[in-house]
């Protein structure tokens, strides 16, 4: 489903205490938050944007982060959470996942193959690269 809809890099934005004016965050989001690619910014529901990626390192850097915050004109602070985008996503529910790095020592040089590492990483969770 988010492949056919352009979704598989979005990340929906949660702002806490306020946010900036749609289209000054849009201007401003892709410096803040070092993006390489084009983004597509829209207002999700109250206090939540979706951000659409066109580059796949630019979803892993922004979920790298657990926060950021983002400036306005008037050089006031909004705070942003970035928070995986899928189709189980509720805006009334905080979310219960996160990105994880995983790393495994020792391992035999033959399971350096994509498929036996994402067979071994399936086990916490859905791999994304």
């Amino acid at each position: 489903m988010n492949i056919m809809e352009n979704l598989q890099y979005a990340v929906v934005g949660k702002f806490s205490y306020g946010w900036p004016e749609l289209d000054e965050l849009r201007r401003t989001i892709s410096k803040q938050c070092n993006i390489k690619g084009s983004c597509q910014i829209g207002l999700l529901r109250h206090r939540h944007v979706v951000i659409r990626f066109e580059l796949f390192e630019d979803f892993v850097n922004i979920m790298s982060k657990p926060s950021y915050y983002i400036t306005d004109n008037a050089s006031f602070y909004y705070p942003m959470r970035p928070l995986i985008y899928d189709d189980k996503f509720r805006v009334d529910e905080e979310t219960s996942q996160a990105m994880a790095w995983i790393s495994f020592p020792d391992l035999w040089p033959t399971f350096f193959r994509r498929e036996a590492i994402f067979s071994l990483a399936s086990t916490v969770g859905k791999p994304i690269n």
